[in-house]
């Protein structure tokens, strides 16, 4: 993939820039969230803060290399005599041939320990530019690296493979240098500092990073940090993908990092040590997945380990739910439910829940197999449980297990259960937003008059298609059948309601998005409506129940309500 947003001219100079070591920067705005403002009396807490997170575990292995000047890079591991550091290639002498023997080459960790040091081998493999600068240096040992408890640390996993997961999933960078701004310039000295970026395009095998304000992608590579990792999570583990290269000034915070993964064959070649990603050892637990009323589910993101997209559909105990796929514009929630029981009383019920499937421009139904910009390689499954889609479950903890079946158009022999284990809390009811009795209809509030446009009404019970219309016709309803419990008797009863919505001149079917047009969209009342003689069949008694009704906007798509309404019906004949 080639980045289109970066002239070539960048990499020629970036290349230029590359001749002097690279360190942490950041953005000014990552520096004022850390200070609390913009200044350069602030810069000992943002460096403080920036060299905690540098020294957790997962970068003891990060070090100061000495031998072109000031350089960092990462200790691979060590045989009985020497200790090898990989690094980039400007960083170390004979970077014109492949290998060379007589340069001194120190490595030291952040405490000052010697771990390498003397005439050291170092490798290159054919460095042109940015995507061949990196190399090994095979250095006399002079001790192993350990760790706070005295044990050797482990070795760091390298990736030996490109395969396109670096773009845009978010990098760690820990190295050593000066330290700076976007606007304020260089602050400090060599020193070590994390930061967190973002590759977003590849270039001849240089992997371009670029930091934004007020984003996640927030750091790049300034003079002092040439050689030093870049880090990914592979298989729950960091690895390194990328070596610093280059950087194009403060203002710009754009840097280029070497793609490990095309000299993988290389690396294992001269590092007879070497741990790559394939060694990272597989989970034996399977993850499971628990959905709560707490919060939403998120599953891990499938597609990555796949050839293109992947869609869901129902599994096992899914009642109601998707058994095919669609393919459109990513938006839009499935609605699905699942048997669950009632702890308290042993008793099953339906329970409704929402699912949605990630893509890079949004979330979707489960069952989209659409992807977006720029690769297939997200997928994960949202899950999320509301009380207001369940309004007449009792209080009480529901449990069970359910799972959706995950597939994919790209490669029809893809098939992995996705399953998930439900522990929901309903501790309270809902507060109701109003009453439908035999003699008395909701009526409520104007709706249009509160978002752009207009208003309709959906609701589970609604027979018909669940869907808008546009239509001028006047003095017709939409037909609601609800099965309520005699309170009496217990038994289970359908009962028809009438739903309608006001135009502004009259009354049409709730799921009537139009207005009249002299009025304008100031309207939009619910009237939900209980008539005896659409009921003749009904059995005579005292029945209530729960109606789930959903507003949502036409022009206005991010608009929507949940009206929750008590109904308490008497039939005296």
């Amino acid at each position: 993939m080639k980045l289109r947003s970066i002239p070539f001219a960048l990499i020629l100079i970036g290349l230029f820039y590359s001749s002097s070591v690279n360190a942490i920067a950041l953005t000014d705005s990552k520096y004022a969230d850390i200070a609390g403002s913009l200044g350069p009396a602030l810069k000992q807490t943002v460096t403080s803060h920036l060299n905690e997170l540098a020294s957790t575990e997962s970068y003891n292995s990060v070090g100061l290399v000495i031998g072109n000047g000031y350089c960092s890079g990462t200790w691979l591991g060590s045989d009985n005599s020497h200790s090898y550091i990989l690094t980039a290639a400007h960083c170390l002498a004979g970077a014109t041939s492949n290998e060379y023997t007589g340069q001194t080459v120190s490595f030291k960790l952040q405490d000052g320990t010697l771990i390498a040091s003397g005439i050291a081998t170092n490798y290159f493999h054919d460095y042109l530019n940015c995507g061949s600068d990196i190399a090994v240096a095979k250095i006399p040992k002079v001790v192993d690296p350990l760790d706070s408890t005295g044990n050797v640390i482990p070795q760091p996993f390298i990736n030996t493979t490109l395969d396109g997961n670096e773009l845009h999933s978010g990098v760690n960078f820990t190295g050593f240098g000066v330290f700076g701004t976007r606007s304020l310039g260089q602050l400090d000295w060599i020193g070590k500092r994390h930061g967190k970026g973002n590759f977003i395009g590849l270039y001849s095998n240089c992997l371009i990073n670029r930091a934004v304000e007020n984003t996640d992608s927030w750091a790049f590579a300034s003079p002092g940090d040439s050689g030093s990792a870049s880090w990914q999570e592979r298989k729950g583990h960091p690895v390194a993908v990328g070596i610093a290269s280059w950087w194009f000034g403060w203002y710009w915070g754009y840097s280029g990092h070497a793609a490990i993964g095309p000299h993988g064959d290389w690396l294992q070649s001269v590092v007879p040590v070497l741990k790559t990603v394939d060694d990272i050892p597989d989970e034996p637990v399977e993850t499971q997945f628990v959905l709560t009323e707490k919060e939403p589910l998120l599953t891990d993101n499938i597609e990555k380990d796949i050839r293109g997209s992947a869609y869901y559909v129902k599994g096992a105990n899914i009642v109601d739910g998707p058994n095919r796929y669609i393919w459109r514009y990513p938006r839009a929630t499935t609605s699905f439910s699942v048997n669950l029981t009632h702890q308290e009383s042993n008793v099953s019920y339906k329970v409704w829940l929402q699912g949605q499937r990630k893509t890079y421009c949004g979330w979707g139904k489960v069952n989209n197999s659409a992807w977006c910009y720029p690769r297939p390689d997200l997928g994960q499954l949202k899950l999320t449980f509301d009380q207001k889609d369940n309004p007449s479950l009792p209080i009480g903890t529901y449990t069970g297990d359910f799972s959706f079946i995950a597939l994919s158009l790209y490669n029809r022999q893809f098939q992995q259960e996705v399953p998930i284990q439900a522990n929901i809390v309903i501790d309270q009811e809902l507060p109701a937003d109003g009453e439908i009795t035999e003699s008395t209809p909701y009526l409520g509030e104007r709706l249009d008059k509160e978002t752009y446009g207009t208003v309709y009404y959906l609701a589970k019970e609604m027979i018909g298609v669940p869907r808008p219309i546009w239509s001028g016709r006047r003095g017709i309803y939409k037909r609601i059948h609800i099965e309520l419990q005699n309170t009496e008797t217990g038994a289970i009863e359908r009962v028809a309601l009438r739903g309608e919505r006001n135009l502004g001149c009259g009354w049409s079917t709730m799921n009537n998005a139009a207005y009249c047009w002299r009025k304008g969209p100031n309207y939009g009342e619910l009237r939900v409506s209980y008539v005896a003689d659409d009921n003749l069949d009904l059995p005579i008694g005292a029945y209530s129940g729960v109606l789930n009704v959903t507003a949502k906007g036409l022009h206005n798509r991010s608009f929507q309500r949940q009206l929750l309404l008590n109904i308490n019906i008497v039939k005296t004949e």
